[in-house]
């Protein structure tokens, strides 16, 4: 058997740098973009329709192409014709359909990239592994020469993702010090794994105001099974502690209705009918609800226990970012439509649905983008028993049924899905006043503003952000489910 020859006088020297890849008699799959380039590993093989071990490979390299690259990796092919039929740009593009050659392909009919990267015996195969600096890794050929390529590729980009920050949209490696991607603006997955774009903005999996100081439930324990640890933050009628389950010894956010409803009667029937609500919920995209109690007692009458969830408020990211890249705002909300739509289908709505209650998690090993978690279903009623005649949400977000206090259903939340969206790419509520009256005016008689020119989303977005803000429910998409699918 042929030995693999690397780094053999015939090739490039490790190091070398990356060759004008300009020298191509034409491209067949369309030119690389240089900005695709730079940051990425890229692997250039040169193959041809006459040497049967070349073809034998390329289900291979198209193996790792898809493998690798959301790693980071980019793979570049050379056609070096044997003979003047081989010439022929029709015969090579029939041949890249044939063997699912989709990355950029040259035809090299005058031996100038062979040249180039110093193949002057015009071996085929030869591969060549270039680092994100564009330097020479590693060059190949023979039969077993992907072996080589493939080892070093993934030593390569171990080493790298335990050094450089990375961007999972545009799976590119930047220097040490980025924290935010050039091309996208994005937060970088860092090598130390937190980042602290997502620690500066932290907040627990509940609501929504932080306060500093702390009280005296403070080491508190909650039915002989939570031990209080710090306040997060305070609701409208709740306050949310981090705890530890004491029997356990893991960490959970305890919800614990406000001292001023002890005596009403109301509040803890709703109380009780948000933790069965959303206790039914089970769906990444929603906070999971881990128990629920009655105490008796004067400081922590009732409560509820939530996973503790480490993330970001999406108001938070709103306020700091203003408005979100198209890509970035629709991947977060089919999250969240995701997880509204599970609960629409065992019939509980939300009712209050707004940035505040969305919690962004930054991307880990496990998530290579954002996630996300809707919480506080606290307002959350059984679609059977949705009949109320009081107005509660959040005037920004709330559909004209809910201002006129009618009878809601999924299509409510559908209405508040889509002026959040709108929001998220826009920068800007749909509907704004100087008051409450107004903004519920403006919610029950006027047409949201067209999305601005500025804003480059498909047909399909603006189409589906218009129908979610109809004033008629029936014109709406009947669930967040339903929405997801516009989008």
């Amino acid at each position: 058997m042929a030995q693999a020859r690397v780094n053999m006088p015939s090739l490039m020297k490790v190091d070398s740098p990356l060759p004008s890849l300009a020298g191509a008699t034409a491209w067949l799959n369309g030119t690389p973009n240089p900005r695709d380039i730079k940051g990425h590993p890229i692997l250039i093989h040169f193959w041809s329709i006459n040497s049967e071990t070349a073809k034998a490979n390329l289900s291979q390299i198209a193996e790792l192409r898809d493998q690798w690259r959301r790693e980071g990796l980019r793979v570049i092919g050379v056609h070096v014709p044997n003979s003047q039929a081989e010439k022929e740009a029709a015969a090579i593009r029939d041949a890249l359909k044939r063997f699912n050659l989709t990355e950029p392909c040259a035809l090299d009919n005058d031996l100038k990239l062979c040249k180039d990267f110093e193949n002057n015996e015009q071996a085929i195969p030869a591969y060549y592994l270039f680092d994100i600096d564009g330097k020479l890794n590693t060059s190949s050929t023979a039969e077993d020469g992907l072996v080589t390529i493939e080892d070093k590729l993934e030593e390569m980009l171990l080493e790298l993702r335990s050094k450089l920050p990375f961007c999972r949209q545009c799976e590119l490696f930047l220097n040490q010090e980025a924290m935010f991607c050039s091309e996208c603006g994005m937060p970088l997955v860092l090598p130390s794994g937190e980042h602290p774009y997502y620690e500066h903005l932290h907040s627990a999996s509940l609501p929504t105001i932080r306060l500093k100081n702390p009280d005296p439930l403070i080491g508190h324990l909650i039915d002989g099974k939570y031990q209080l640890t710090a306040k997060l933050g305070e609701g409208g009628m709740s306050v949310v502690y981090r705890a530890r389950r004491v029997h356990i010894g893991d960490e959970v956010a305890v919800k614990i209705l406000l001292r001023k409803f002890i005596t009403n009667d109301g509040a803890l029937a709703r109380f009780r009918r948000e933790a069965r609500a959303a206790a039914m919920l089970h769906h990444p995209n929603v906070i999971t609800i881990h128990d629920f109690g009655e105490t008796g007692e004067e400081t922590a009458p009732a409560f509820i226990v939530m996973e503790f969830v480490k993330g970001t408020p999406l108001r938070d990211l709103l306020e700091s970012e203003k408005r979100f890249s198209p890509e970035r705002a629709l991947r977060l909300m089919r999250g969240i439509c995701s997880g509204v739509g599970s609960a629409h289908r065992q019939g509980v709505i939300h009712r209050d649905l707004k940035p505040e209650n969305i919690i962004v998690v930054a991307p880990d090993e496990d998530n290579d983008f954002e996630s996300v978690r809707v919480l506080d279903f606290g307002l959350a009623k059984m679609l059977a028993d949705a009949h109320t005649g009081t107005v509660v949400g959040t005037p920004y977000y709330m559909s004209p049924e809910q201002c006129l206090g009618e009878t809601l259903d999924a299509r409510s939340d559908v209405y508040s899905l889509g002026a959040m969206l709108y929001e998220m790419l826009t920068g800007q509520r749909p509907f704004t006043a100087e008051t409450v009256s107004g903004v519920i005016n403006k919610h029950l008689y006027e047409d949201p503003p067209p999305l601005p020119s500025t804003v480059s989303v498909p047909r399909r977005v603006s189409l589906a952000i218009a129908r979610a803000l109809s004033k008629d429910p029936n014109q709406r998409p009947q669930t967040a489910t339903e929405l997801a699918r516009q989008l």
